[in-house]
């Protein structure tokens, strides 16, 4: 139990306190001694990470060196396969040359140690073989139900990190278009490299098509009972609900980090641009031209809208802000430019441009200069941006019949990720996915 203290007088309390003031001033002023210190120290420690991160691959640089590499699998005969996903997931960079374990020549070293029983479980130690360091260590471990090329993708990110310190995108998804038997085309969604494909929607005749910004989420349109509508899909669910029905044509566009969606409607006679948000809810009209306004994609920062219109006689790409103010006109080569798509830091937009009678990807810088072209076989189309902004989807009939491609946002590594025999269209690259 405590025990009770007689109260001090006043006289007697202000006697004490002038008399500890000193020690208590000292002992402040050494306390905030310490605190600086430590701040300091931390900031010091701060800095010398900072220093000692090594980017073996600067990717900002103007010509980007590949970066040879070694894979070890230690593990049973199926994590073998680990080995042959992580590589096509990097070799898909062109960034990474592939060096024999047994030869010289490899700057880093990457060594799996696997184990799969009723889960799949992976060490992973990356080495710096020229400083004689390890720079990364990882345990990794998926349930058997889960595919084994998530967990490669997984490891595919955490390499591409080491190398870069950027984020990958190995773990990302397509949502794409398919031609089914009855002529009908049924919304999918597989992994960046075309793998594990399933439907999500195959009721009614879908068109346009997007992701949420959580990567929770597809929005697209779709004719069911002679009627478009707009539709929200929970992919984790399974559920659907209707966010917009009208009279008339009614496509989906793109959605914003503050969950807005823009999409188009020719409700009122002429296709319009409007936004709403993920609840189908405050609608709001941007365009009033005589022409047709279409296919409007947000900004990654949610200031700009690019969208196609005719209004000056012909389908170009324009820009507005999301009150659908400042309308400027990006693309003035050729007679019919459409499906713009942002690169993730809002300094280019891709698109599609018509030349020599055939659909071609081009891409140019948000002001409308620097124009590239990057398809140059076949006819072209559906460009979407992937979120680190390093890659493009799009889809091509170079192989006879259409299917998805990616390619590297200069036109380099240009390879069919969807199989030939499958009729397939207008990819959609999806978030960064957990």
């Amino acid at each position: 139990m405590r025990k009770c203290k007689r109260r001090m007088t006043s006289d007697e309390l202000r006697t004490t306190n002038d008399e500890r003031l000193p020690v208590i001033s000292e002992r402040l002023k050494s306390v905030k001694a310490c605190i600086l210190l430590l701040v300091i120290a931390s900031f010091c420690f701060g800095l010398a990470d900072s220093v000692d991160a090594k980017v073996y691959i600067d990717i900002a640089s103007p010509s980007v060196r590949q970066l040879p590499v070694s894979i070890i699998i230690k593990g049973p005969p199926k994590s073998k396969e680990l080995e042959w996903i992580i590589k096509n997931d990097l070799e898909t960079t062109g960034m990474f040359e592939f060096v024999d374990p047994d030869v010289p020549g490899a700057e880093v070293k990457a060594f799996l140690d696997v184990s799969i029983s009723n889960d799949i479980k992976v060490i992973l130690s990356v080495k710096d073989l020229v400083e004689g360091k390890e720079v990364l260590k990882k345990r990794l471990t998926v349930s058997k139900k889960a595919s084994l090329r998530t967990m490669a993708h997984s490891i595919s990110n955490d390499i591409y990190y080491v190398a870069t310190d950027r984020k990958g995108i190995f773990r990302t998804k397509l949502s794409y278009l398919v031609s089914e038997k009855s002529g009908r085309k049924g919304l999918r969604v597989m992994d960046w490299d075309g793998f594990n494909a399933r439907k999500i929607v195959s009721r009614g005749l879908t068109s346009s098509h997007s992701w949420s910004q959580d990567g929770k989420f597809l929005l697209f349109a779709s004719e069911r009972k002679r009627k478009w509508k707009i539709y929200l899909r929970d992919l984790k669910r399974g559920k659907e609900m209707v966010l917009f029905s009208s009279k008339g044509l009614n496509l989906v566009g793109g959605t914003s980090a503050d969950d807005l969606v823009a999409f188009s409607s020719s409700k009122g006679g002429s296709s319009e641009i409007y936004t709403m948000n993920m609840f189908g809810q405050k609608f709001k009209r941007l365009t009033r031209s005589y022409g047709i306004d279409v296919s409007p994609v947000f900004s990654p920062d949610g200031k700009k809208i690019a969208f196609v219109s005719d209004r000056g006689g012909s389908p170009q790409i324009y820009t507005m802000d999301i009150k659908g103010r400042g309308i400027k006109r990006l693309t003035f080569e050729g007679s019919y430019n459409t499906s713009p798509s942002w690169s993730a830091d809002g300094k280019r937009i891709a698109y599609v441009g018509r030349k020599n009678g055939k659909n071609q990807i081009f891409v140019l810088k948000s002001d409308g200069k620097d124009l590239r072209q990057l398809t140059f076989e076949g006819n072209n189309e559906g460009p979407s941006i992937s979120p680190d902004g390093f890659f493009i989807a799009f889809d091509s009939d170079r192989d006879g019949k259409r299917g998805i491609y990616v390619m590297r946002i200069n036109g380099e590594g240009q390879k069919r990720i969807t199989k030939k025999y499958l009729k397939a269209m207008s990819p959609k690259w999806s978030p960064y996915l957990k």
